[in-house]
């Protein structure tokens, strides 16, 4: 039954790529990035975190377009972008950004990234530099992904070989797991299965290389370079990290605002309310200046 439930997941996250609207933009490397976009003015890009799809953004893409002009990309291997057996790691996925702000001709782009996609929204950075960003918000991220040297949670001491071994071994009900562990209330069965078929769109393989590549990436020169170069930065971290973030970004990135907002990792999807505002409120102080 378990693995009845795995293959309808499959099957349902198939037929959505199948029916979906959007864009394609073909990019450098070999592949083509899915993206969608709707509003117009100042340019906002949302990148998602490990394995999920811009559908993870619908509640801040039909807030922010009535004012902003929104795209929503869905990185390579996940969601409707087409899945690649190469190149699956953050600094293509930075690169890939790159292209698809190069082809779309897009000018002094605020990024915004959630997770894993800081990572993404970091190597963009190291690809190209801070010279075409407008802004940089990263939500619930540390620019570095184990060891020494960045934040982390004091309950996130856990070996990442067993979390990878517990992936390979059973990935649907390791992913149901991780998607009740990102939120705060008892998730609906249309939320779990809705939250979990998102992510098993993103292939085992890949999910299990985009894991090691976080585990070992390392992103805190970007993350220094962001500040020192004048960029405004907004970092949105819930609550468990928040006194280990708040104490690297003040000695390394002083002029970054930080706002410590929920208890769980999934806070802008659960608490899109309080989020959109927070988030509204920078966006409106970048305007300004």
């Amino acid at each position: 039954m378990r693995h009845l439930i795995y293959i309808l997941a499959l099957l349902i996250a198939m037929s959505t790529t199948a029916y979906a609207t959007g864009h394609y933009v073909q990019i450098k490397n070999d592949t083509r990035l899915y993206y969608e976009e709707s509003g117009s003015g100042q340019t906002v890009i949302f990148v998602p975190g490990w394995t999920f799809p811009h559908d993870i953004f619908d509640r801040q893409i039909s807030y922010f377009d009535k004012h902003y002009h929104v795209i929503a990309v869905d990185p390579r291997s996940q969601g409707r972008s087409p899945i690649t057996l190469e190149n699956n790691h953050y600094d293509q996925h930075g690169r890939d950004l790159a292209n698809l702000i190069d082809k779309l001709r897009l000018k002094d782009v605020i990024l915004v990234g959630w997770s894993a996609g800081c990572f993404d929204a970091y190597a963009y950075i190291r690809a190209k530099g801070t010279g075409n960003l407008k802004a940089f918000v990263c939500i619930d991220a540390q620019p570095k992904g184990a060891g020494s040297g960045a934040w982390k949670a004091p309950s996130s001491d856990h070996n990442g070989a067993d979390v990878m071994r517990a992936l390979e071994q059973d990935r649907y009900q390791f992913t149901r797991q991780f998607a009740q562990g990102m939120v705060d209330h008892p998730l609906s069965s249309d939320e779990l299965d809705w939250i979990v078929s998102q992510s098993l769109r993103t292939p085992t393989f890949v999910a299990l290389l985009l894991l090691y590549d976080a585990v070992n990436a390392d992103y805190q020169p970007e993350a220094i370079l962001l500040d020192r170069s004048g960029v405004p930065t907004l970092n949105v971290i819930a609550k468990p990290m928040g006194e280990n973030a708040t104490a690297w970004l003040n000695a390394n990135a002083p002029h970054s605002k930080i706002v410590i907002f929920g208890e769980k990792h999934l806070m802008f999807w659960e608490h899109a309310d309080e989020f959109n505002k927070i988030l509204n409120n920078f966006l409106i102080s970048v305007d300004k200046k």
